[in-house]
């Protein structure tokens, strides 16, 4: 081969080679990531299933966390959850709340309904992974024996990651955004609170509650560094918006903003962590508050 043919040879390899690089970037990019969304009104599921499933997947809904009502009889969660298996869209078991961090009974009990409910129905109609939504911080003792209220919280996050791998269910959670400058030192030992959260977890759902994408206290900023992490460690995370009406500020949620303009935020906020391999999208809370947005 002539030094001429060699030269040729070598410039049309770098050139397959730089081009690759550069499009590997938009290679792993996705467009209209699936969504996810709360629903915590369980009774709808008895007469409206129809136009739950019907709105869920018209909006390209993957995942719906379905708050546990024990009051509900199994045949209603059954027809369901059938229904939206149909459409592939998962069911997770939801529920929460903040005396979850320090009442370990009540995750027990929780654990032991789903455990009940998936032996008495068939594959299509069980339950597809757990979702907690505990939110410590609300509880007084997050601000007197901070310590001691997140340990408690770390040993009912560790019961349920357990409990949910017995289960064969996948295991997801909530947590705010500002949990990445939340340090932790207990039986667990020390740390940021975000990280060891993820660390115990399947996926999370970032809330970062804020109704404009870019900026230093928009969506993008403060879900960062959690979805860095998630996805340097292999866990799946989605980005958590709100559409209710919030009492702490209009800057919170989407309430009272059109349509064109939250698709607008979250197009943008897709666009920044598509590139990240386990980013899964947006979830929005909730349905019952999304379903009323004209």
């Amino acid at each position: 081969m002539s030094k001429k043919v060699r030269l040729v040879w070598m410039a049309v390899i770098l050139l397959i080679v730089s081009n690759f690089i550069w499009l590997k970037p938009m290679l792993t990019m996705r467009i209209d990531q699936p969504k996810a969304t709360w629903l915590w009104h369980t009774t709808q599921i008895v007469d409206q299933s129809n136009s739950l499933v019907e709105f869920l997947d018209k909006k390209n809904v993957s995942t719906l966390y379905l708050q546990v009502n024990e009051d509900i009889p199994d045949d209603a969660y059954q027809h369901f959850i059938k229904k939206a298996s149909e459409k592939n869209i998962e069911v997770h078991a939801l529920d929460g709340a903040p005396h979850w961090a320090t009442n370990q009974h009540s995750v027990q009990s929780f654990f032991r309904w789903v455990e009940k409910y998936q032996s008495v129905s068939e594959k299509t109609e069980q339950f597809a992974g757990i979702h907690l939504d505990i939110e410590p911080y609300i509880l007084p003792t997050w601000e007197s024996s901070l310590q001691m209220t997140i340990e408690s919280y770390q040993q009912n996050i560790r019961y349920a990651a357990g409990e949910s791998a017995l289960l064969g269910l996948h295991f997801g959670i909530d947590i705010p955004f500002w949990f990445d400058k939340t340090f932790y030192s207990t039986i667990m030992g020390e740390g940021v609170l975000s990280e060891w959260l993820i660390d115990q977890s399947d996926s999370i759902n970032v809330m970062a509650y804020r109704n404009k994408a870019n900026s230093r206290n928009g969506i993008i900023s403060l879900a960062q560094s959690e979805i860095d992490y998630a996805n340097a460690t292999g866990k799946q995370a989605r980005v958590a918006i709100e559409t209710s009406k919030s009492s702490e500020g209009d800057y919170l949620s989407f309430f009272g903003k059109n349509n064109a303009y939250m698709e607008k935020q979250l197009k943008e906020v897709e666009r920044s962590f598509n590139h990240s391999e386990e980013f899964r999208g947006i979830a929005i809370h909730s349905l019952e508050s999304w379903m009323k947005r004209k």
